[in-house]
């Protein structure tokens, strides 16, 4: 009878201390999401990148402690390959003499798989409503303070809005407003929220993104958002080559109207105004045909910059890629994207996560028909709409057992007890 209450004692202080862990790992994890969050939306100059990487790597050390990491390394498999594919393609470049290539160059994929390990974190210990709620309200007050400042401080209503934090950019900032945008609409692609106050509340909080995104007169980013939200609606059920041939037709559409930007104009724009003004793409696209040819297969590195200050980089994603890495680091690239979009083909139970995932994807390729030239490239607010729902989604998989089962396994085990 004393044996059998000491090992019941045993037992629950186990449970205890077990339950104890766990709840401080979980609300590090969730504090680590929080903050890097509010840091995409608020955090702006010299100090915004150290405020970005202190949650990151926070998040990665504790997957790597609570076993996260192991598990979406496990899940993710190719996703590892090609960033360890990348750092060898980028040091063999620099080996054989290609001039642009930093040590920071290095670092930038290094932090992509801590970014990775941090996603996965933030998977293990938030649901999915929990993050897309965290984006979709922290993206809405970024949105009414933007808006606040904006009116009190520009010299006229009508000049492009920028929005706060890491952006400092129109651009950018519509990147970061679109995908809290995308979260609102996940969470109302969620069936249990269609009907009651968390409808209204997801309606209240996408009202002022709107007003915002349109503000910032990003044409990019508004137009990859109208192709993206009904294309993920439309592939909730369709295989990855439908997924892929999506985010294609979403590239090719922003760098079409581009190509074709002068007569278009002389069809639309009757008066000058900022919806009217030129992009600069196509000579910077022209340069960046031309360093392609100079070489395609290594790339000229992700340093590499063109003279004109204004106009230094390839504004094109893919283009840019292809320009920094080569053609075969764009090959590369685009097999990773494949390989997500499988993911994202599999049947999931979780709808609102399968369409932030496919939203998310599609609006990364439009944006990148006009800007992101290094999609690797560290920092901005391409981590939060590009890399952070390949992550979040390829980590999450299907639901897996509760954690107190798992704890109640440990607690029964006699063998555990002993070691106690």
């Amino acid at each position: 009878m004393t044996s059998t209450t000491s090992r019941l004692t045993y037992a629950v202080v186990l449970l205890r201390k077990q339950l104890a862990d766990h709840g401080r790992l979980a609300a590090m994890g969730m504090a680590a999401f929080v903050l890097f969050v509010i840091a995409v939306f608020f955090a702006k100059g010299g100090k915004a990148p150290g405020l970005i990487v202190s949650p990151i790597v926070a998040g990665a050390l504790l997957a790597i402690r609570s076993g996260a990491a192991a598990e979406a390394i496990r899940r993710t498999p190719w996703l590892w390959l090609f960033l360890a594919f990348l750092t060898v393609w980028l040091a063999l470049g620099a080996t054989l003499g290609q001039t642009s290539y930093q040590a920071s160059d290095f670092l930038n994929i290094a932090l992509l798989g801590a970014f990775s390990l941090f996603a996965a974190e933030v998977a293990r210990v938030l649901s999915t409503k929990q993050v897309l709620w965290t984006i979709a309200v922290l993206g809405a007050a970024n949105a009414v303070l933007s808006i606040v400042v904006h009116v009190l401080t520009a010299p006229h209503l009508m000049e492009r809005l920028i929005p706060l934090g890491r952006a400092g950019n129109p651009i950018p900032g519509a990147g970061g407003l679109a995908v809290a945008l995308i979260a609102a609409a996940a969470l109302w692609r969620e069936q249990g929220i269609r009907r009651g106050k968390e409808l209204a509340l997801a309606m209240a909080l996408a009202l002022p993104m709107v007003a915002a995104l349109v503000w910032t007169q990003s044409r990019a980013p508004l137009i990859a958002l109208c192709l993206a939200l009904p294309s993920a609606f439309w592939l909730n059920r369709r295989g990855a080559f439908a997924v892929l041939a999506a985010c294609v037709g979403a590239w090719l559409v922003v760098a079409g109207l581009i190509l074709f930007e002068e007569p278009l104009k002389a069809l639309i724009c009757s008066f000058g105004n900022a919806w009217c003004r030129p992009s600069y793409r196509n000579e910077i696209w022209d340069w960046v045909v031309e360093q392609i040819a100079l070489h395609p297969v290594l790339g000229s590195g992700p340093s590499f910059r063109f003279s004109k200050e204004w106009m230094s980089h390839a504004h094109n994603g893919l283009l840019g890629t292809a320009m920094y890495f080569g053609l075969v680091g764009l090959a590369a690239f685009g097999l990773m994207v494949a390989f997500y979009a499988g993911n994202l083909a599999r049947g999931r139970q979780d709808v609102a996560l399968r369409f932030f995932g496919l939203a998310s994807l599609i609006f990364s390729f439009g944006y990148m028909g006009a800007d992101l030239s290094n999609p690797f490239a560290f920092f901005n607010t391409h981590y939060l709409f590009m890399w952070f729902p390949i992550f979040f989604v390829s980590a999450r998989g299907e639901p897996s057992p509760a954690a107190d089962h798992r704890l109640a396994s440990v607690a029964s085990s006699p063998d555990s007890l002993q070691r106690m």
